[in-house]
C-alpha cells in the first residue's frame, strides 16, 4: 500500500515550501521599497522661508546661524537617514564665505524648479572667499558602499546679467562610480566635474550625479569653488574667485546592488533571491 502518511508530508512541506517562497518574496519586496529614500537641505534657510517637512537646514558661514553638521531626514517620514553631512571651509584669504539671503527662485520648468520647488526656497547663498583658491567641501559619510545614490545641487544669486561670469565649479570626489547627468546646457570639464554660472542661474542649472558609490569607507565628497579657468577647460569669462558656494542640495538613495532592468526582474531582489535558497 501507498504510505499515505509520507505523501501528506510531503505535499505540507512543498506547500510550506511555497508559502515561505511567496513570505520572502514579500518581504524583500518591502524591504526594497522601504530602502529609497530622498533628502533635501536647505543651506541658507531663514524663518518666514517655504520649506516642506523634514527638511534639514545645515549650513556655512558668516550669519549661518544652523549647524553645520549632521544628519539627513527622509523628507517622507523624518526618519534618520543615517547619512551625516559635514560643511567644510578652506580659505584662501580675507573673510570667510558669507551666508547670504539674496532674494532669488528658479525658472518655471527648469531642473532646480522640478526638483525643489516644492520642498526650499532658492532664497540665500553661501558665497565666496575674497581671492582665487578658496573651496568649500560638503562631506557626505555614512552612506553603504553597496548602495547607489543620487546626488544634486544647485544655487542662484538671481544677480541677473551683471553676475554671470559668477561662476560655480562643481565636482564629486572619493566615489568609485557615478554618472554626471547635470543639467543641459551647463559646461562640461569631464564626468567628475562641471561648471555654469551661479550668480545668475535664471535657467535652473543643476550640478546631478546618478549612480553613485561610496568608496568602503561609505564617504563621498561634493567640493564647490569659483571656475578653474578657461585655460584649465573651465568657462571663459569666468570672474577669478567669485562663484557661489551653494544653496540646495538633494541627496536619493535608490537601494543596495543595481536597480537596473534585467529582461523585467529587479536584479537586487533576484539577487536576494538567488543567496536566500
Amino acid at each position: 500500500m501507498p504510505n499515505t502518511n509520507s505523501s501528506s508530508k510531503r505535499s505540507f512541506l512543498l506547500r510550506l515550501q511555497g508559502s515561505s517562497l511567496s513570505v520572502i518574496i514579500f518581504s524583500i519586496l518591502v524591504s526594497l521599497a522601504n530602502a529609497n529614500w530622498v533628502a533635501f537641505n536647505d543651506c541658507v534657510y531663514r524663518d518666514g522661508q517655504h520649506i516642506a517637512k523634514n527638511i534639514t537646514k545645515f549650513g556655512i558661514g558668516r550669519g549661518n546661524p544652523h549647524p553645520e553638521s549632521g544628519n539627513l531626514l527622509d523628507q517622507s517620514n523624518g526618519s534618520d537617514t543615517g547619512a551625516k553631512v559635514t560643511f567644510l571651509e578652506h580659505k584662501s584669504t580675507g573673510n570667510s564665505i558669507n551666508s547670504a539671503t539674496d532674494k532669488a527662485e528658479f525658472a518655471n520648468g527648469s531642473d532646480a524648479a522640478n526638483i525643489f520647488n516644492d520642498f526650499v526656497d532658492a532664497t540665500g547663498n553661501m558665497s565666496y572667499n575674497d581671492g582665487p583658491g578658496w573651496y568649500l567641501d560638503l562631506k557626505i559619510e555614512g552612506l553603504d558602499s553597496a548602495g547607489q545614490y543620487t546626488f544634486v545641487g544647485t544655487v542662484q544669486r538671481n544677480g541677473g546679467g551683471d553676475y554671470k561670469e559668477r561662476v560655480t565649479n562643481w565636482k564629486i570626489l572619493d566615489a568609485k562610480a557615478f554618472k554626471n547627468e547635470s543639467s543641459k546646457g551647463v559646461h562640461t570639464i569631464s564626468e567628475d566635474s562641471i561648471e555654469f554660472s551661479t550668480g545668475d542661474n535664471s535657467s535652473g542649472y543643476v550640478a546631478r550625479w546618478t549612480g553613485i558609490q561610496s568608496g568602503d569607507d561609505g564617504t563621498i565628497i561634493i567640493r564647490t569653488s569659483h571656475s578653474i579657468g578657461s585655460d584649465n577647460g573651465g568657462i571663459d569669462g569666468a570672474h577669478a574667485y567669485k562663484g557661489y558656494a551653494g544653496g540646495v542640495f538633494m541627496l536619493e538613495f535608490h537601494g543596495r546592488g543595481t536597480s537596473v532592468k534585467a529582461k523585467g526582474k529587479l536584479t537586487t531582489m533576484w539577487s536576494l533571491l538567488k543567496s536566500t535558497y
